[in-house]
């Protein structure tokens, strides 16, 4: 009997103690799919051209843009560099025409008219003196380049030209050349 109460009590702990506990099951939770299929929509070879061609089309019409762009700035600064050089040739013109009229008044003419005499004296006073006294008057005529192309003498009124003074004129070694820029004539008085 102590074998069979052993057993049976034996019995009513373990059925007391799994009454009274929970069995360890692993429980495996349910794992979804991470890696979870796209549905990416297929294109053809067509579609795929087709959207390649409208891109170039696209991008074609971009680059249009920004060389128009470009060709209207370059227009607009072109525009400008012409304006302001027409600007700049107006005023270069009007300052020539105040320069002009500023040298043809009366007080410039013969303020020129002087310089010119006295670069005549200073360079052939010597040779006209050596060669004539008689004269009254002196009318040398010069080219734009202030070289002499005809010499007249004044003689009982009358101007006669005379080609052996010129001749001993162009001999002369000139200190200062005379550029007037327009063909001059220049009378000395003799005193």
């Amino acid at each position: 009997m102590k074998r069979t109460t052993f057993t049976v009590l034996g019995v009513a702990a373990m059925t007391l103690i799994a009454c009274n506990t929970e069995t360890k099951e692993v429980k495996a939770e349910n794992v979804q799919d991470l890696n979870k299929v796209e549905n990416i929509a297929e294109e053809t070879t067509i579609q795929f051209e087709e959207k390649a061609m409208e891109d170039c089309i696209a991008y074609s019409k971009i680059l249009n843009d920004i060389k128009l762009l470009e060709a209207q700035e370059a227009q607009k600064v072109a525009d400008s560099i012409a304006k302001a050089e027409l600007e700049m040739k107006e005023a270069l013109a009007k300052a020539e025409a105040a320069r002009k009229k500023r040298e043809n008044t009366p007080e410039a003419l013969a303020r020129r008219a002087k310089e010119a005499e006295l670069w005549f004296k200073t360079n052939y006073e010597s040779v006209v003196k050596a060669y004539n006294s008689n004269y009254e008057g002196l009318k040398v005529k010069l080219t734009t380049e202030g070289d002499i192309y005809e010499v007249s003498l004044l003689e009982n009124g009358e101007w006669k030209k005379d080609q052996k003074l010129m001749k001993q004129l162009e001999k002369v070694e000139v200190t200062k050349d005379l550029a007037p820029g327009k063909a001059i004539a220049i009378t000395v008085k003799n005193a």
